[in-house]
């Protein structure tokens, strides 16, 4: 059987499915269980044709990061609305949605995840923590009530703390995560945000 051939708009369309397919399918088994004939078959394609989109699996999973983030990008110009600034409660709302929705993969992904996409993807694909305190520094610049000395190593680290949480929760205490989390994201938007904002 022949390769399908896609024209651009329909391999965009095809190429969405398969990353939301991919994140549930992560969601539901985990990445290793979350083969690429799962993520064909849940969108009506041909295990061949994931490889006209992904290289492999690891950077199947890059772009499910990457579509996420993009998708993270739209609300915060969403919630903007064209205004400068977003007001306290309003970024400290968005923070907590982008952390951990639902739909963030990283709550999904174990440390062996983490390691086997370090290990397998190319050293331009890796997240480079410079490049976070970039991300952040953009993120507060369009917030209301920020310190002017804002950690952002700190803050990254409460974040990553609570990723740490979210990965070996079976570690904790079940009937307090939430409560704990919450903890960490009051110590965490104190470090971030003014004492009165």
């Amino acid at each position: 059987m022949s390769p399908k051939i896609f024209a651009l708009k329909e391999r965009e369309e095809a190429r969405i499915k398969m990353l939301e397919a991919g994140l549930a399918l992560i969601r539901e088994h985990g990445m290793t269980h979350a083969s690429v004939e799962k993520v064909t078959r849940a969108v009506g394609l041909g295990k061949s044709t994931f490889y006209n989109f992904f290289p492999s699996k690891e950077m199947f999973v890059y772009e499910i990061i990457q579509y996420q983030r993009d998708r993270a990008k739209q609300f915060f110009m969403d919630t903007l609305d064209g205004r400068e600034k977003m007001t306290t409660p309003e970024a400290k709302a968005f923070l907590r949605k982008i952390i951990f929705s639902e739909n963030s993969i990283y709550q999904y992904l174990t440390a062996e995840d983490e390691a086997r996409l370090k290990a397998a993807l190319p050293p331009e694909f890796r997240i480079d923590p410079q490049a976070e305190a970039v991300v952040m520094r953009g993120l507060f610049t369009h917030m209301e009530g920020v310190r002017p000395d804002v950690d952002f190593p700190l803050a990254a680290n409460l974040i990553k703390i609570m990723a740490l949480a979210m990965l070996n929760q079976d570690a904790l205490h079940p009937g307090a995560l939430a409560r704990t989390l919450d903890r960490i994201y009051d110590l965490l938007f104190s470090c971030i945000f003014t004492e009165n904002a």
